[in-house]
């Protein structure tokens, strides 16, 4: 029996079609009527993928005349039906669309018990990179996951223009703790800081505050200082401070400063 013999009675007995066995091993259906047919052979790793998708051995495909009980040596991986892909003992799972944004695959999930890693434009992986990403380690437009680093970042630890998670370091920020120009967080560093400790290098608001204008609720350390029990801080003198004593230079930022003042 040939190599292709045995693919066509596999693909078969397991009920795919040509196109949804090509998609689970990232081939067109073209390439597998080729290797039924025997006008090629599949590549090393397509061979192992086959393998692993249908329990069977290596030996068992490569060598002619061998019996079928062979397959049973090797328990056999799930088919994902609709998807591409397969799950085996590794617990690896992979599916990329046909449907390409340039040189990027549209969807590409890849994940399991490993550093499995998944690039395109929506991407769902072990490791995960695309403009929306997902995964333990995402990078991205919009990264989200345990570590995430991007434009809009939201991880237990994030890194991004906008950042939010239990540790967010980035322009704006937000979290536990927080490092930005702008941030908001239990401990809150910035040149605007809000938070239980914030500590600004142009405004600061919270339970203590350290920066050029602090208010704070139980202390304040600054050049122009508020303290106060009571909410509201005096925001009329708060912005005249602000506008004195901040450069025009954080443009919108002193607006905004302007705006947390009122709501702390």
């Amino acid at each position: 029996m040939t190599l292709g013999e045995k693919i066509y009675i596999l693909r078969t007995e397991h009920g795919l079609s040509q196109e949804a066995f090509g998609e689970s091993l990232g081939v067109s259906r073209q390439s597998v009527s080729k290797w039924e047919t025997n006008q090629s052979v599949p590549e090393l790793d397509k061979i192992v993928a086959i393998c692993d998708l249908f329990g069977v051995t290596t030996d068992y495909l490569l060598r002619d005349n061998m019996e079928m009980g062979v397959r049973e040596q090797v328990e056999p991986a799930s088919y994902v039906a609709g998807h591409g892909g397969y799950s085996s003992q590794k617990l690896h799972y992979e599916y990329k669309s046909k449907k390409m944004i340039g040189n990027l695959p549209l969807i590409h999930i890849h994940f399991g018990l490993g550093l499995y890693r998944a690039k395109g434009v929506i991407a769902i992986g072990n490791i995960a990179e695309g403009a929306l990403a997902v995964g333990f380690l995402a990078v991205g437009g919009l990264p989200i996951g345990l570590i995430s680093v991007g434009l809009f970042a939201f991880a237990v630890l994030a890194v991004g223009i906008l950042a939010f998670g239990s540790f967010a370091f980035g322009v704006i920020t937000a979290g536990a703790v927080s490092v930005g120009i702008f941030s908001m967080g239990a401990l809150s560093f910035g040149q605007f800081a809000f938070g239980a400790y914030a500590r600004g290098a142009q405004v600061a608001v919270g339970d203590v505050a350290r920066g050029n204008i602090a208010l704070g609720y139980s202390q304040a350390l600054g050049n122009y200082t508020e303290v106060t029990n009571r909410q509201p801080f005096d925001y009329e003198n708060a912005c005249r401070l602000i506008d004195e004593h901040v450069s025009p230079y954080w443009g919108f930022f002193k607006t905004w400063a302007k705006n947390m003042v009122k709501l702390f």
